[in-house]
């Protein structure tokens, strides 16, 4: 079903290189929530605390864990670049928003078909110039894609629990994109 959606959503779009893989719920906690947490808090990705979809703004760890578990299905959405400069912070920032942009347009389109979704990747949202964190609601909450790390999810573990490799490697380097979903519930039959 989401393979089926994925190649109608890609058919012509600007996903060249993109692909998309069924994988299982991201298994987290709020142990492992904590654990990310503080990685975030060192700000290397400079998005800590200015967008609600990073820590502190995704909120609180239980209610993270809550989040993940409402979903009974995931797909990993992956793409490689190899002859990188990895150490271009600007470079793996823009890399980053482009998988965010690929998952939001994927989330968007899963929603028209009926599917309830919730899309996570690297580093902040990025949707809006400038986000009302920590001032006022967010504007386009439909569009958020959430900091994969603000839920606790460990992506060497989870990949591994798929059968996927992860390895950093010098002058490549692979981003990923989670849709966590709910497929479309079939129409009510009367009597």
């Amino acid at each position: 079903m989401i393979l089926d959606a994925w190649k109608d959503f890609s058919a012509g779009s600007r996903l060249q290189g993109y692909g998309l893989a069924e994988t299982s719920v991201p298994r987290t906690d709020e142990e492992s929530v904590r654990g990310c947490r503080r990685l975030c808090e060192q700000n290397l990705c400079r998005e800590y605390g200015t967008t609600w979809a990073c820590p502190p703004g995704v909120g609180p760890a239980d209610a993270c864990v809550k989040e993940i578990k409402r979903y009974s299905r995931a797909a990993l959405i992956t793409k490689r670049f190899e002859g990188i400069d990895t150490g271009d912070d600007d470079l793996t920032m823009k890399l980053g928003k482009d998988m965010q942009d690929a998952c939001r347009r994927f989330a968007n389109f899963l929603r028209r078909r009926g599917f309830e979704v919730f899309p996570m990747a690297d580093v902040g949202c990025g949707f809006c110039a400038a986000c009302t964190y920590p001032g006022g609601p967010c504007r386009f909450p439909a569009q958020m894609v959430a900091s994969r790390g603000g839920y606790g999810i460990i992506m060497d573990r989870y990949l591994s629990e798929n059968g996927m490799p992860f390895a950093f490697e010098k002058g490549a380097a692979t981003f990923y994109g989670i849709i966590l979903y709910n497929p479309p519930r079939p129409p009510a039959t009367g009597p």
